[in-house]
C-alpha cells in the first residue's frame, strides 16, 4: 500500500511549512492528492518532488524556474544536463566573485604603497570580467595534440580554473600597475614578476610541448572573450616589459 502523508505531516518530515505547500498545490508546483473528504495528501513522489524544490532554490532559482524544470523529464539524461546548467551557472557567478576580489586586492595593495587606484579602469574591466562566461572555453577549438597536451597538464577541472585565475589575476595587476604608473623595479612588480614564473612553471615545469600550447592558445585571441581581450590588451604591454627587465637582471 502507497504511504501517503497529510499536510501536516508533510510539513514535518520535509520542513517546508504547511502554509508554503500550500501555496505550493494552489500555484501547481507540487499538487497535491485530494482525499475523499477534500484534504490534502501526498505521496513518496511528492517528497522526493520536494527535495528538489528545497535544491533548485537553495540555488536560487525562481518559483515560476522551478516550475519549469519540475515540468521537464525526470529522466537521468534530463537531470545530467539540469545539474550541469546549474553548475555552469553558479561557475560564472563565483568567477564574477573572484574578479572583484582581484579587483580589491590590487586596490589594497597600491594604497599601502602610496599608489593612486585607477578607479577607472578597475570599474570597467570588473563590469566586463563579471559579464564574461567562463565555459566558453569549452567550446574552444583546440588542435587535437594540444588538447592532449592540456589534459596531461591540468588533470582535473579544479586545476584548470586555478590557472586561469591566476593568470588574469597577474593580468588584472599589471594593468593597474601601469595606470597608477608603479616603477617596474619595485617590491610590488618584482612580486608580480615572481608570482608570474611560478605560474608558468607549474604548468609547463619544462614541458616544451606545453609551452608551444600555451603559446598557440594566446595568439588566436579572436576566442577569448571580450573581457579577456579587453584585459590583455591593458595588461600585456606593461607585463611583458617586466618580464624583459627581470628576465635580464637574473641572466647577468
Amino acid at each position: 500500500m502507497t504511504k501517503t502523508y497529510s499536510v501536516k505531516e508533510l510539513a514535518v518530515i520535509s520542513g517546508v511549512s504547511r502554509r508554503t505547500l500550500q501555496y505550493y498545490d494552489n500555484e501547481g508546483i507540487l499538487t497535491a492528492i485530494k482525499n475523499a473528504k477534500g484534504h490534502r495528501t501526498y505521496t513518496e513522489v511528492h517528497l522526493r518532488k520536494l527535495t528538489r524544490i528545497n535544491y533548485y532554490k537553495s540555488l536560487g532559482l525562481s518559483l515560476e524556474q522551478i516550475k519549469n524544470k519540475l515540468n521537464d523529464s525526470d529522466s537521468d539524461n534530463a537531470v545530467e544536463k539540469e545539474l550541469y546548467a546549474q553548475s555552469i551557472m553558479l561557475r560564472r557567478q563565483l568567477e564574477g566573485i573572484k574578479a572583484k576580489l582581484q579587483g580589491i586586492e590590487v586596490s589594497r595593495k597600491l594604497r599601502a604603497a602610496g599608489y593612486e587606484i585607477p578607479w577607472e579602469l578597475l570599474a570597467g574591466l570588473m563590469n566586463v570580467l563579471e559579464m564574461d562566461a567562463i565555459d566558453h572555453w569549452g567550446e574552444y577549438d583546440f588542435p587535437e595534440e594540444d588538447y592532449a597536451v592540456f589534459q596531461e597538464v591540468f588533470q582535473t577541472e579544479e586545476a584548470v580554473f586555478e590557472f586561469y585565475n591566476e593568470f588574469r589575476r597577474l593580468i588584472l595587476y599589471s594593468a593597474a600597475y601601469q595606470a597608477s604608473e608603479v616603477p617596474i623595479e619595485s617590491e610590488l612588480v618584482e612580486e608580480l614578476y615572481k608570482d608570474w614564473q611560478t605560474m608558468v612553471t607549474s604548468v609547463t615545469s619544462g614541458n616544451a610541448q606545453a609551452m608551444e600550447a600555451l603559446l598557440r592558445v594566446d595568439s588566436d585571441r579572436g576566442q577569448w572573450s571580450r573581457g579577456e581581450q579587453d584585459l590583455i590588451s591593458k595588461g600585456e604591454p606593461y607585463l611583458t616589459k617586466v618580464i624583459r627587465h627581470y628576465d635580464l637582471a637574473r641572466d647577468e
